[in-house]
């Protein structure tokens, strides 16, 4: 009774948190295609006004099956409703390379210049939630967690779509006035 409460009060009376830029670290699992897939990410962001924000968010993900690494970017525009959910769109990038050549030149598969890396572009979506910050005064007023489900879709003929779930804290950097 106790975890529906808590859910409750987090999320069905949950509100934005409006800072004018935020960090975000995160875990994501999921799959692409019938593979399964899990990693993790971080983002930055702004907003724009109260209802919507720019988000620059980088994920780093194994593909199990194939052993293949992928390094999911986006970039989306995101509308923020009053409740705490967003739902957002743009556009998506992929580095997609093999975990024994991700392996072997670790810096040069992380900036996407490593030979071997096969560039994708297509389109990212996602939905959302911000739950309540953690504290109401302090430095943890300003943290908060997120949850989220992000597909990217690539529009050549190779394995598509790349869906994830994600988890994570957001930091806000500066209040919105």
């Amino acid at each position: 009774m106790l975890l529906l409460v808590v859910l409750y009060t987090q999320t069905v009376k949950s509100q934005n948190n409006f800072h004018k830029y935020y960090l975000e670290g995160q875990g994501c699992s999921g799959f692409q295609q019938k593979n399964a897939v899990a990693g993790t990410g971080g983002a930055f962001g702004f907003y724009l006004s109260k209802k919507s924000s720019i988000d620059f968010r980088g994920r780093e993900i194994i593909n199990f099956k194939s052993h293949t690494i992928v390094g999911a970017i986006s970039v989306n525009y995101r509308y923020h409703f009053t409740n705490g959910f967003l739902i957002g769109a743009g556009l998506g990038h992929h580095h997609e390379l093999a975990e024994h050549d991700y392996m072997s030149k670790p810096a040069e598969a992380a900036i996407g210049s490593h030979p071997n890396i096969l560039h994708r572009s297509g389109l990212a979506c996602e939905i959302g939630y911000n739950f309540k910050p953690l504290a109401q005064k302090g430095f943890f007023s300003c943290v908060y967690p997120t949850s989220g489900i992000m597909l990217t879709y690539m529009f050549d003929k190779a394995v598509n779509p790349l869906i994830t779930a994600n988890f994570g804290l957001k930091i806000g950097l500066q209040k919105m006035d």
